[in-house]
C-alpha cells in the first residue's frame, strides 16, 4: 500500500460553552464522540488543529505537547510519523534528529534504542522528554482528541504498520490519515474505510475530483485557490474545509494579540484551521462566539 508521499507539508471551536465542556469533562471517549459528531454534522463549528502539539511551552511532537493541545481545547492533534532503522514507527517531523534533539543523524539510520537515548530540545536546550513511538503518542491521547497522522515514512510496510497500530488500539474513528497524493484515496479507503483520509488538494479542479468520493469528509486546501464558492460546495457535500494559519498568518495574529480576524476575512468558510498557537486561536474563537 504505497501512499505516494510527495513534498513534505509545512505545514475549535466556537462557543464558550463548548470550550468549557471540552476542557472540564475529564476527557475519555465522551470527548472524542462529541468531536466526531461536530466534525461530521456541524460544519458551522470551527475546529482548531494543533500543529505538532502545543509546542509553545513544550518540545514539538512530544507527549506533554500532545496533552497540552488537548488542554488548550484543540479538536485535532497533528503529529508526524517516521520509521526507524529497525522498522519502528516514531513521531518526529524532520528527516534528521539534528534540530529537535541533542543527537545527530537521519531517523531512518538510527534504531529505536538509539532514538530513545536522545533528549528532545525546547528553546534549544535538552529536556527530560524522549522521542515517542507512534503507539505511545496514540495511547497518550486516546479518547481525547482527533489525530491527524502526517505520515512521512517511505514504505508500504510502514504504512501497513501504521494502520495496524491504529486498529489494535481501536482508534479507527479517531484518526485522519493525511495523503500528499490524492490518487491513493481509493486504496486507503478500501484498506479500512473507518479510517478517515485527508487528501491535500493542489488546486480547485482537484477538490472537485475528490468530491466525487463520498467517503472523503475533509480536504486540505491552500489559500492560493480558496474561494467562497469552492468552500461552500465542499460544505454542501458534507466535506470539511481544512487550511493552515501557519507561518505569516499565525505571526500576524500574534502581533495583534491573538486576533485571527485577518485569516477569516480571507477564508471565511474554512472550518478546520491548523495553527502553531492552538490556545490563542481557541481563545479568539471563544471570544467571537
Amino acid at each position: 500500500m504505497n501512499y505516494g508521499r510527495k513534498a513534505e507539508r509545512r505545514g475549535f471551536l466556537s462557543t464558550g460553552l463548548l470550550v468549557l465542556f471540552f476542557t472540564s469533562v475529564g476527557y475519555g471517549q465522551i470527548r472524542t464522540d462529541s468531536l466526531l459528531r461536530i466534525f461530521l454534522y456541524q460544519p458551522d463549528q470551527v475546529l482548531v488543529a494543533s500543529h505538532r502539539g502545543n509546542h509553545v511551552s513544550h518540545p514539538e511532537n512530544s507527549l506533554p505537547a500532545f496533552k497540552a493541545a488537548v488542554q488548550a481545547g484543540a479538536a485535532v492533534l497533528e503529529l508526524d510519523v517516521r520509521q526507524s532503522k529497525d522498522g519502528h514507527l516514531v513521531v518526529l517531523h524532520d528527516r534528521t534528529v539534528d534540530r529537535t534533539t541533542d543527537g545527530k543523524g537521519n531517523v531512518a539510520d538510527l534504531t529505536l534504542s538509539e532514538l530513545k537515548r536522545l533528549h528532545l530540545l525546547f528553546d534549544g536546550k535538552p529536556t527530560a522528554w524522549r522521542i515517542p513511538t507512534f503507539q505511545e503518542a496514540l495511547e497518550a491521547v486516546k479518547g481525547d482528541v482527533l489525530v491527524d497522522i502526517d505520515f512521512k515514512a517511505d514504505t508500504e510496510e510502514a504504512a501497513e504498520a501504521c494502520y495496524q497500530i491504529v486498529e489494535q488500539l481501536h482508534m479507527e474513528r479517531q484518526v485522519l490519515f493525511f495523503l500528499y497524493d490524492p490518487t491513493w484515496v481509493p486504496r486507503c479507503l478500501s484498506r479500512n474505510p473507518e479510517i478517515k483520509v485527508m487528501p491535500r488538494a493542489r488546486n480547485a479542479e482537484m477538490v472537485y475530483t475528490l468530491l466525487n468520493e463520498p467517503r472523503v469528509r475533509v480536504i486540505h486546501i491552500d489559500d492560493s485557490f480558496y474561494s467562497d464558492e469552492l468552500a461552500r460546495d465542499m460544505r454542501d457535500r458534507g466535506v470539511r474545509v481544512w487550511a493552515n494559519s501557519l507561518g505569516n498568518a499565525d505571526r500576524t495574529a500574534l502581533e495583534k494579540e491573538g486576533d485571527f480576524e485577518g485569516f477569516f476575512d480571507r477564508m471565511p468558510l474554512v472550518n478546520i484551521v491548523q495553527t502553531d498557537y492552538p490556545q490563542a486561536l481557541v481563545n479568539f474563537l471563544t471570544t467571537k462566539n
